[in-house]
């Protein structure tokens, strides 16, 4: 029986409260504005933005090193206005690690330097920015998630709600509301890393793009005691606690005297699965380098979020049929320097002079926002991905071999990778990666026993995250029983002895044993890191939104 849903309509429709959003609906408004005061030809389109946060930032989580050139552009006097900077970059190192020893990089190179960076809680930025958007005339709808786009004529013609008030079943409860039905003429996608909407498209729009690829970053927040760094100080690792075939790294940056963030990236993918990115960080905490900076400190939020890593040859498309993509949605990232918000919102004003023109010229037709990769590859932003394309590629086949060759491509941006493995100087040729199957009796993953103090377990971490769900609703992590029967429960648990309990970061996903093996799953814990989804193996688990609200409370992340 089809739902009847009210529907309401909007000429321009954001899905995501992230920083490329919120720069598009800005630079938008702002356009629109300078035109009205300029022409008897006004144009007032009805623009709304939704999230599916409880609040405007709250699933935002990034390091977050925020690089000011797009910053300037739109947003020129965003100091005058309050723009939440913690600090400026005031020193950078990068180490080598060791369990016990470091190493430090003796110069930094230019691709790979902070210099004149804000230290930003990404946040708090969001918070900032939506009062701004908001201040311009935007409508922000929280607790409102995307479930599905609304396709009409082979075009997007606006999106679906989320339901509310369903039980465990699937059954209406009381306060049922089935989700509405909002029409736009584009609709603008910026929902981070690995969308549930923008895959949804994906798979029906083929771009012909090449594979997606993600790390999973686990972050927390510490207060420690004053005299151990200075705001603005920013160190980033490689090595420890990450084996020699995983890509990856650590960082610790002073938002002020007594307040850092310290984190780890983890490579995870369906070809090596086994992995635990909340353990990785905890061991690296124990470095001395790390432990002694947070030594009788406290440990005040925590989080984790996958990272799109493919760079620009992964990216899809930045239009389509009635929508347009922006941010991490877009593959807005680049490894190299490990900053994207600054191409976020790069993103957000292409996006904006996009449905600008379009406005103008009442034409929405896809010809019309192809105009907006034109934008891109014409600007910094498409320089910048092009120049740092091969380095997260040159990792893989190994640390070792990926340093030697991101070194050249330090000289020579754009470096072709051979095919051929490099055999380096005193160190046996490294392995080319591929799947990686447990192929003995042994554990996976080291038994780790957390201290309470300085590590921590993934429930106790999920304290401090702030993380929130209506308890009785449907399960948003779709698995078929038949593949819960013979995948995970047999193929999986013999091939890779069930890599889900330990890649997820929230201990969602649980294998049990008595009185028979079975999947149990702790959907209210869930982080919407999404990497259950990117690091499954077999394909199997499908990330949905949950009733919108729901998720993480990032406040200082």
């Amino acid at each position: 029986m089809k739902t009847e849903r009210e529907s309401l309509e909007f000429d321009i429709l954001y899905v995501g409260a992230g920083p490329a959003n919120l720069a598009s609906a800005i630079h938008l408004q702002r356009l629109l504005k300078h035109h009205n005061a300029t022409s008897s030809n006004t144009l007032n389109p009805s623009i709304a933005m939704i999230d599916k946060g409880r609040y405007a930032g709250a699933h935002l989580l990034s390091g977050a090193l925020l690089d000011p050139r797009a910053l300037n552009e739109f947003f020129p006097d965003y100091q005058e206005q309050g723009f939440p900077i913690k600090a400026t970059v005031s020193k950078e190192t990068i180490w080598f690690l060791q369990s016990k020893r470091k190493f430090p990089i003796p110069f930094i190179p230019e691709p790979f330097s902070n210099k004149h960076s804000l230290l930003v809680s990404l946040s708090r930025l969001g918070a900032w920015m939506a009062e701004k958007a908001q201040d311009e005339g935007i409508q922000l709808f929280d607790n409102t998630a995307a479930s599905l786009p609304f396709i009409e004529n082979q075009r997007v013609a606006g999106i679906i709600t989320d339901d509310k008030g369903l039980d465990k079943k699937g059954h209406k409860k009381p306060d049922y509301q089935p989700g509405l039905l909002l029409k736009s003429k584009v609709t603008v996608i910026g929902e981070g890393s690995d969308g549930s909407l923008s895959r949804q498209l994906s798979k029906h729009f083929s771009t012909g793009s090449a594979a997606q690829r993600y790390e999973t970053g686990v972050k927390e927040t510490w207060q420690i005691p004053e005299g151990r760094v200075i705001a603005g100080e920013v160190h980033h690792t490689f090595g420890f606690p990450l084996e020699s075939d995983m890509y990856g790294g650590g960082w610790l940056y002073a938002l002020s005297p007594t307040l850092v963030s310290v984190g780890c990236i983890s490579s995870l993918g369906p070809d090596s699965p086994i992995c635990d990115p909340h353990l990785n960080l905890q061991r690296f905490k124990l470095h001395p380098l790390i432990g002694n900076i947070l030594k009788s400190g406290k440990m005040v939020e925590s989080g984790a979020r996958t990272i799109t890593s493919g760079g620009l040859d992964t990216m899809p498309p930045l239009y389509g049929p009635g929508y347009l993509l922006t941010g991490e949605s877009a593959g807005m990232v680049n490894m190299q320097r490990h900053k994207g918000i600054h191409l976020a919102m790069k993103s957000g004003i292409i996006a904006a002079e996009t449905l600008f023109e379009a406005l103008l010229h009442n034409d929405f037709s896809t010809e019309r926002l192809k105009s907006c990769e034109d934008r891109f590859r014409n600007s910094w932003a498409y320089d910048e991905l092009h120049a740092a394309r091969n380095y997260r590629k040159a990792f893989d086949n190994g640390l070792y071999a990926g340093l030697f060759k991101a070194g050249l491509q330090i000289s020579f941006p754009g470096l072709s990778l051979p095919k051929t493995q490099l055999a380096l100087p005193g160190l046996a040729p490294l392995p080319v990666p591929g799947l990686k199957k447990r192929t003995n009796t042994s554990p996976a993953i080291p038994e780790f026993r957390a201290d309470g103090m300085r590590t921590f377990t993934k429930e106790r971490s999920l304290f401090n995250s702030g993380v929130m769900h209506e308890e009785n609703q449907p399960c948003h992590l779709r698995i078929k029983p038949e593949d819960i029967a013979e995948i995970c429960l047999k193929k999986c648990t013999a091939e890779f002895a069930n890599p889900c309990q330990h890649f997820c970061p929230a201990a969602v996903y649980e294998i049990a044993s008595d009185p028979k093996p079975a999947l149990k799953l702790n959907p209210s814990n869930c982080l919407h890191c999404k990497t259950c989804e990117v690091a499954d193996p077999y394909g199997v688990i499908t990330w949905t939104v949950p009733e919108g609200g729901g998720g993480p409370g990032y406040k200082l992340s």
